[in-house]
């Protein structure tokens, strides 16, 4: 069934009114007449014989959209009516705006229109560019799903549904307190050697001194340990243990790369260089982000490094020559 979304429409009418006496009051009535002075009735501003007014018919909500007749009468100061007459009309739904008032989501399955989860769109436009948080129940199974969401305008009008895909995984509310690192045999967690971690740096990251070397020169980075390292988190858990057999400058490597290249500028925006004191060949060349996920690879000796595929964050820079390897901690702004 159609609906008047206004509660009234009014027809202004126009009309020239000729009588032997003062013309005092106007009727009208919309298809059925009640009869005389049953109806609408309204008052002439300035009663005369000859008068021009203009009324205003307040039509029902309950008319139905379409055709209809209107049909007047005036009754002059005597109580006499004159001969009614008519008008057709057509009753129509105003135009209203088709803004845009809600919106839903799902995950996976379409339960069918109006169904899903609802969101709030603020403000309510024809035209709109909005977030909205999807809540994740704890039932949805990790790993990837898709996201589907569509909007419903005034009139009820339904978006084409848009689709995106994402990634569920837990992410417990925690943080990391210590670092254990060892060389050789593992103790077993929390019996080596621990440190206490806080703040982290502005990039994310923990410097830390590794007591297990000797102090002095190491001609090769063979002659050393590997070294073993794992983070406890403020609820516990243990990461996995990872091996660092890449040591910085630090522990005093001679003859390696740490010494003879420099990688400028860091941080960087698309590009990086690689500035070399020796003669140094690289046969592999590869970018790690922060999950230990490859991002970039080469074996070409280049010298510069395009990266501006990538998004802004904290990376990895591996280099490997004949002989030697290296790793930088680069971040892209």
């Amino acid at each position: 069934m159609k609906q008047i979304i206004l509660t009234a429409i009014y027809l202004a009418i126009a009309m020239r009114i000729n009588a032997q006496s003062n013309t005092v009051q106007i009727e009208y009535f919309l298809d059925t007449d009640n009869g005389f002075g049953m109806n609408t009735v309204m008052n002439i501003t300035s009663p005369d014989i000859d008068v021009i007014e203009t009324i205003l018919a307040d039509i029902p909500s309950s008319t139905t959209l379409g055709y209809h007749k209107l049909y007047i009468r005036t009754k002059d100061e005597n109580g006499n009516w004159s001969h009614t007459f008519r008008r057709q009309v057509q009753v129509f739904a105003p135009v209203v705006e088709k803004n845009i008032v809600m919106g839903e989501y799902f995950i996976d399955q379409d339960p069918m229109f109006g169904v899903a989860t609802t969101f709030d769109i603020n403000p309510q436009e024809g035209d709109i560019e909005q977030q909205f948080a999807a809540q994740i129940l704890e039932t949805v199974s990790l790993g990837y799903h898709k996201l589907y969401g569509r909007v419903q305008d005034s009139y009820g009008n339904w978006s084409h549904t848009f689709r995106k895909n994402i990634e569920v995984y837990l992410n417990p509310d925690s943080n990391l307190v210590e670092i254990e690192y060892f060389t050789g045999d593992d103790l077993e967690f929390g019996n080596n050697s621990i440190i206490t971690i806080d703040v982290p740096a502005t990039d994310g990251t923990w410097s830390f001194d590794v007591l297990s070397y000797p102090s002095g020169v190491y001609e090769d980075i063979n002659e050393m340990d590997t070294l073993f390292v794992r983070v406890k988190d403020s609820n516990g858990k243990w990461s996995i243990t990872t091996t660092l057999d890449e040591i910085n400058s630090g522990l005093g490597i001679e003859n390696n790369l740490y010494k003879t290249v420099s990688v400028n500028p860091n941080p960087f925006t698309n590009t990086i260089n690689l500035e070399v004191s020796k003669n140094i060949v690289f046969s592999n060349i590869a970018v790690f982000d922060i999950t230990g996920r490859e991002v970039y690879t080469s074996t070409e000796d280049l010298r510069t490094i395009n990266l501006q595929n990538l998004e802004a964050g904290t990376y990895i820079l591996s280099l490997a020559s004949q002989n030697e390897k290296a790793t930088y901690k680069i971040v892209k702004q």
